[in-house]
């Protein structure tokens, strides 16, 4: 006998982004890894667009609008929310090559070692915790308060590159293709990092069905097909072995926390 459930409106993040190319396979994420509790949750956009801050807040605050965010997992994120550890990006968030003005096209190709890099400075939202990362490793980085902002900053040389996903970049290039901006050929940054679901502490429930709907999906490798159907064509395009790779620490988040132990959930160049 099948299930029968009242439905649950869970709320989730609008982007701020003004076109988001990551958003739909999250949600394809989502739904699968729900579809085994069939009419029990309606997922619903949030009311108005959070930054990322705000976002997290609205998720841990008792009486916040939020249900669920998606974001790069960190010591104290983990403490304040639930994370529900298979990483929706294989990893693949801690890989990271860079925009570069179409002017400066080849600024990153004498770049070799973490040192070379410390003579540059890269470009981030000021909240994203890949700033902290970036500036624990001695990078300067120039920061801006919006995510859209650092596009126009690149273009006009406020900084020298803008580090980014290989599963965002060439979305984010189609979305920004009235930029004179380019994709830097030459290296990638690398640092230990996990992109979860976060549930809120007042939706516990949720965050059980989630886990048990992520684990099902893994098995029978739906995940896997949605991921291959979203990211095979990026993974391809970053063409990662034939960059240079500069390591990062990443001083947020406590390793011994990431599944290392399951390699089946981890992307490897």
């Amino acid at each position: 006998m099948s299930n029968v459930y009242s439905s649950e409106t869970i709320y989730y993040p609008r982007s701020t982004a003004k076109i988001d190319p990551h958003i739909d396979y999250v949600l394809d994420v989502l739904k699968a890894a729900l579809q085994i509790f069939p009419g029990k949750y309606q997922l619903t956009p949030s009311s108005m667009a959070y930054p990322q801050t705000r976002a997290i807040n609205e998720t841990i605050s008792p009486t916040g609008e939020l249900d669920l965010v998606w974001t790069m997992s960190t010591n104290e994120r983990e403490s304040k929310l639930i994370p529900i550890r298979i990483p929706l990006d294989k990893g693949m968030l801690g890989w990271r090559i860079s925009f570069v003005s179409s002017k400066n096209k080849d600024i990153l190709k004498p770049i070799k070692s973490l040192s070379d890099l410390n003579k540059l400075d890269a470009g981030q939202v000021h909240d994203w915790p890949d700033t902290d990362i970036l500036q624990s490793n001695k990078i300067n980085v120039i920061t801006s308060s919006t995510y859209e902002a650092l596009f126009k900053m690149l273009e006009v040389n406020r900084f020298d590159y803008f580090p980014r996903a290989i599963f965002e970049i060439w979305g984010e290039q189609t979305s920004h293709s009235d930029l004179k901006i380019a994709i830097d050929d030459h290296i990638v940054l690398h640092y230990p990092t996990a992109y979860y679901f976060f549930v809120s502490p007042r939706r516990a429930g949720l965050a059980k069905d989630l886990k048990n709907g992520m684990e099902h999906i893994l098995a029978s490798g739906q995940f896997e097909n949605i991921f291959q159907k979203y990211h095979k064509e990026s993974t391809r395009k970053a063409d990662i072995r034939h960059r240079n790779i500069i390591e990062l620490n990443n001083p947020l988040l406590d390793s011994n926390k990431l599944p290392l132990n399951r390699p089946e959930l981890w992307f490897s160049p």
